[in-house]
This record gives structure tokens, C-alpha cells and sequence, in this order.
């Protein structure tokens, strides 16, 4: 055989031996692809079940905390001056009616409220923009009351009866409080409207501003000045006492004139007396706070009493007391001096240091 043909045979051998490699590679390559393509469909399938897991585990949280929700009370029993009543948690429309002190201190969200022109919270409810009674019929207006769709309404006990509570129930769950303890009036609205914290922190300030007062006053005259609050008319002299009005008489510094512990024994009433003009002479006190007018007279109704006064005034009776002498009587308004709440009793703490003090 030609050494050109072993070269042709040699060629031909190297060439079905490359041909045959390249099976076997085109082989190994596609049992590779196939490997690779079941792990890929393998990490597929556990992608596609962590998923799945997850969907569900997101189903199964959101489910479990809208069943929660659901089962949380959204309504709570509130004890009040007419019984009990259940109340939305936290309500977002609150009728009130002569209890305004103390959601205005409070930042109830009102949708109406009682007011007419010279209530002492007059422009404060007026920035509200809100529904306002308007006038000083101290009853409340149920068809007005019911166009603001309130979901809680806060009443003062004084200002209806059994069958305006009543009513008012038909309009929205009502709750009724007496005048009389504004200190804990308001921790209970605030409890009512969710706002515990918030009357907790207005009982603080007032606690705190009536402690300045005291000490502005003391500072000014000593500890040992006396105080008589009073309301004179053409008619008859009231004074009243201690238990009666204890800011004037016990928390800013001033004491009870010796007077009063000398009425009191007259009466078994403990708000005051109604007297006789002729017992003026027999208060002694350092200082004299003459009440005129009613807790919701108007401005008209208020000057109409203090001109009354005036005519007290030239009285010989009126003229022998010292505080008379020394110009220490001072004219102040029922229309927040006989008022309840936060905001009248710093108004009153405000007229009686500058009264003694002479600082505004």
C-alpha cells in the first residue's frame, strides 16, 4: 500500500473517529441540557409551592386579623346621672348641650353645642363653625340636634327630664351629667369619647394654674386675707359658702371671713343664705366679690342687674363694710363665676388675681 493511501486511510480513520466524537459530545450535551432542564423545572415547581405557601400564609394573617377586628368591642356601657348607656368607642360626631367647658377642653369632635350671644365660651364654640343653639332656652332642640347626625350626645342633667332623655336616646346614645363635680365629669366624657389621657392632662394645668394664682396672691397680700362672695340685690343680700364655691374660699390663698361661719349657722342649706341687706355691716372681710346677673343672662341682662346694684350701693348699710372702704368690692358675672368647667374656673382664678393683685 502507497504511503499516500496509508495517508488517505489514516485521514479517513481520523475522521470517523472525530465524527464519533462528536456523537458522543452531541449526546453528553443533551443529556446535560436534560439534567439541567429537571432542575430547573424542579426549582420551578418549589418557587411555584413557596409561593403558594406564602399566598396562603398572607390569606391565613389577613383573615385571622379581620376575624380579630371583628371580634374587638367597638361599643363600650358608660355609667351616667340617667343610668347606663352603651357608646361607640370612639365617637366622631358629638352633640353636647351645657357640658361645653368640658369638651372644648377636652377636643371633643363636636357637631353641635349650646351657646348664645355673651355665654362666656361664645367665640371659642363660634370658631367651631359649627351648628349653635343660638339662644339661652336651656332646653335642647331635638329637631337641631338630629339634622347634625351626631353618633353620641353629652348632656347636662339640669337641662332635660325623663322624656327629653327620651328623645334625645331616639337621636343617638345620650349621656347626662350634673354640673356639680366638673373634676370628675370630665374624666368620665373623657372615657365616653376615648380622650382619658387628654383629661387627665387638663386636670393638671388647672391644678397647676390654680396653684400659680395662689401664690401670685400670697406673694401680693399675705396669707391672711378674707373673702366674702356675695350677691346683693335691691331686695335681699345671698352669701354664699365655702362648700358652695371652694375656689374663692379655700384654693387661692384667701380666707373665709369670720361672717360666713356666722351665716351658716342660719341655715341648714349649704350652697348659702338669702339674708336681710341689714346684715352687711357684719362682713368684715379683706375682700368682697359681688355676683350680678344668672349663669346664662345676656350682656343686656347683665348690665340691667348691675344697675340695680348701683342703688345698693348708696345704701348707709352697704357703705359701713371695710372692703367698701378700701375699694376692694368687685362686680363679677355669673356667666362664669357660676359656671362649671376647666375654662370658668380659670376665668374666675384670672378675675380674682388681678382684683387683689392689680396684675392682669
Amino acid at each position: 500500500m502507497s504511503q499516500t493511501e496509508n495517508n488517505d486511510l489514516f485521514r479517513r480513520d481520523r475522521s470517523k473517529k472525530a465524527t464519533h466524537g462528536r456523537k458522543r459530545g452531541i449526546a453528553g450535551l443533551m443529556l446535560l441540557l436534560l439534567v439541567l432542564s429537571l432542575m430547573i423545572v424542579a426549582c420551578g415547581n418549589k418557587t411555584n409551592t413557596a409561593g403558594e405557601q406564602a399566598t396562603t400564609e398572607t390569606t391565613k394573617t389577613n383573615a385571622s386579623a379581620a376575624t380579630q377586628t371583628a371580634e374587638e368591642p367597638q361599643t363600650q356601657v358608660i355609667e351616667h346621672a340617667m343610668g347606663k348607656t352603651e357608646v361607640p368607642l370612639h365617637p366622631k360626631r358629638v352633640a353636647v348641650f351645657g357640658l361645653e367647658d368640658l369638651t372644648l377642653s377636652l377636643g371633643v369632635p363636636m357637631v353641635y353645642a349650646y351657646d348664645f350671644d355673651g355665654y362666656y365660651l361664645d367665640d371659642q364654640l363660634k370658631a367651631l363653625k359649627i351648628p349653635l343653639a343660638g339662644n339661652a332656652d336651656f332646653n335642647p332642640n331635638l329637631e337641631a340636634i338630629l339634622a347634625t347626625q351626631p353618633d353620641l350626645i353629652v348632656v347636662q342633667r339640669n337641662a332635660i327630664d325623663d322624656k327629653a332623655y327620651e328623645e334625645l336616646s331616639k337621636i343617638a346614645p345620650t349621656i347626662a351629667y350634673s354640673p356639680d363635680d366638673w373634676e370628675k365629669t370630665i374624666v368620665e366624657i373623657g372615657k365616653a369619647t376615648g380622650l382619658e389621657d387628654k383629661a387627665q392632662e387638663v386636670l393638671q394645668a388647672n391644678t397647676d394654674k390654680l396653684k400659680q394664682a395662689k401664690e401670685d396672691i400670697i406673694s401680693a397680700v399675705g396669707p391672711d386675707k378674707t373673702v366674702v362672695f356675695m350677691r346683693p340685690s335691691d331686695k335681699d343680700l345671698q352669701v354664699f359658702f365655702p362648700s358652695f364655691a371652694p375656689l374663692i374660699y379655700t384654693e387661692l390663698g384667701l380666707n373665709p371671713d369670720e361672717s360666713v361661719a356666722a351665716f351658716q349657722k342660719d341655715t341648714k342649706d349649704d350652697w348659702g343664705v338669702t339674708t336681710s341687706l341689714e346684715k352687711l355691716p357684719s362682713i368684715g372681710a379683706d375682700y368682697v366679690f359681688a355676683i350680678y346677673g344668672g349663669s346664662i343672662s345676656t350682656k343686656e341682662e347683665f348690665n340691667e342687674n348691675s344697675a340695680v346694684a348701683t342703688e345698693v350701693e348708696k345704701l348707709h348699710v352697704w357703705k359701713t363694710m371695710p372692703a367698701v372702704k378700701a375699694n376692694h368690692v368687685f362686680k363679677v358675672s355669673a356667666r362664669h363665676w357660676m359656671m362649671s368647667g376647666p375654662i370658668a374656673d380659670g376665668k374666675v382664678a384670672d378675675d380674682v388675681v388681678a382684683a387683689v393683685t392689680g396684675k392682669k
